[in-house]
């Protein structure tokens, strides 16, 4: 029996099948052999490589134009034959945040799924489709894109029910090239809803508003600032930066900082909804919420509180990032280490020069720049008031912890932001054994 689908020869279980997928910098049928050799059921191979696999057993080798397109054609199959009701999030920011919100709430009235990790794009998504239990009742799958016409398959393939997007900002403008192609890009996702479908949108976002008032769409809002379905109101925090607000009668609490995660809960509030959830039910899926790794999280490393939220990085979610950093209480000092936010294009420049100045504007007290283009963003940091002494920048992560460690004094707290590709998580991991070693 077939247990679920891997790309990954390194990590495939017993009774998965392989597909060899070829990228830019790899091609799975390189691991072909090993793979059937670690259990997997079945390797489906390219027509055009098939022949290096004769010597395999009859049936271990499944034939193909194109392993990808077979790897999609699979997940559509997979999809088609369930009555799992899908849900399908969207946003340059929070989507893993809320798609986690939104499964804590369903799983404690339904069976409910949602697609691990960021488990997101044309290649995640089928891998996704195929963890799913049989008996899913309710399905949460966040979708993310950078190019054009992403959407459209992921969402031709997931056909959801429902679908949220909980924002829009600048990201992947690189690939994308312009605001008004995120929009498009992003919007993608409502064009093509089976009939009947249920939108959630973010009443305070204006391209999202805009775009809906074009389309003439009917959908449910979420916000703070806009009346709308769920607006939340009376909002505040507690010394250690944790939201709470109120909506309708009723307050509820977060276990996590920032004003973010209060739209992240809000969309998840609102999508539960149409699923039957109520008051009761969006509490205590908050509470059950775990928040995620390297995502907006604190923790205390020995004398040092952590706020590592370096999973990625784009304007809005490094402002969202900042602000939190504000909210908390602290006995020492706020040290700032932001790395490069990459895939912005032409305004990149722009948009670092802009991170720096909002730190100057968050009582930050020092900042420490790891990248190109923090170069930038230390310049803007220092046009807008942050001692020039208060700010270094780096070009490597080792340097950048051996000044770390120099500087850290207890009570201190440091905040940790930048895109994947810069991997601050190696400055964190550094920082907690040298920490633990004292």
């Amino acid at each position: 029996r077939l247990s679920g689908i891997s790309i990954d020869s390194r990590t495939i279980k017993s009774g998965e099948i392989f597909f060899a997928i070829t990228g830019d910098k790899f091609d799975g049928h390189n691991y072909v052999t090993d793979a059937i050799e670690k259990g997997a059921v079945a390797a489906v191979v390219n027509r055009s490589q098939a022949e290096k696999f004769s010597s395999i057993n009859h049936g271990r080798i499944l034939i193909v134009n194109d392993t990808h397109e077979a790897l999609l054609n699979l997940a559509g199959y997979i999809r088609r034959r369930t009555d799992t009701g899908f849900a399908a999030v969207t946003g340059s920011n929070g989507k893993t945040t809320t798609k986690e919100m939104l499964h804590a709430i369903l799983n404690l009235k339904y069976r409910s799924f949602r697609s691990p990790g960021n488990l997101n794009n044309l290649f995640g998504l089928p891998l996704s489709l195929g963890m799913m239990p049989e008996e899913t009742e309710y399905a949460v799958f966040e979708l993310g894109i950078s190019t054009p016409g992403e959407m459209t398959r992921l969402a031709r393939i997931i056909k959801p029910e429902l679908a949220i997007i909980i924002n829009i900002g600048p990201a992947h403008l690189e690939t994308l090239g312009s605001m008004d192609n995120v929009v498009r890009a992003k919007f993608e996702l409502i064009d093509n809803l089976p009939v009947g479908s249920t939108i959630v949108l973010n009443a305070d976002d204006a391209r999202i508003v805009d775009e809906a008032q074009k389309r003439r769409l009917k959908y449910i809002g979420f916000g703070i600032n806009n009346e709308c379905d769920f607006q939340a109101t009376n909002i505040g925090h507690d010394d250690a930066g944790r939201y709470f607000f109120d909506l309708g009668e009723r307050t509820y609490r977060l276990n996590q900082c920032g004003m973010v995660n209060v739209y992240n809960a809000l969309a998840a509030i609102a999508a539960s909804s149409v699923w039957d959830c109520q008051a009761d039910d969006w509490q205590n899926g908050l509470d059950a919420f775990e928040p995620i790794e390297m995502r907006m999280g604190i923790e205390q490393s020995g004398e040092l509180k952590l706020l590592i939220d370096c999973y990625n990085a784009n304007p809005d979610s490094v402002a969202a990032s900042l602000a939190c950093f504000g909210d908390q209480k602290t006995a020492g000092r706020k040290i700032a280490v932001l790395g490069d936010m990459l895939e912005l294009g032409d305004e990149a420049g722009q948009f670092h020069l802009e991170a720096g100045r909002r730190v100057a504007k968050a009582g930050i007290d020092l900042l420490l720049c790891l990248g190109p283009e923090s170069v930038k963003t230390a310049k803007g940091a220092i046009e807008a008031g942050l001692s020039g002494e208060a700010v270094t920048t780096f070009e490597d992560h080792a340097p950048l912890l051996d000044h770390l460690m120099r500087l850290v004094r207890s009570g201190d707290m440091i905040l940790f932001k930048g895109s994947r590709g810069m991997k601050l998580e190696k400055i964190v991991s550094g920082l907690k054994q040298r920490q633990g070693e004292k």
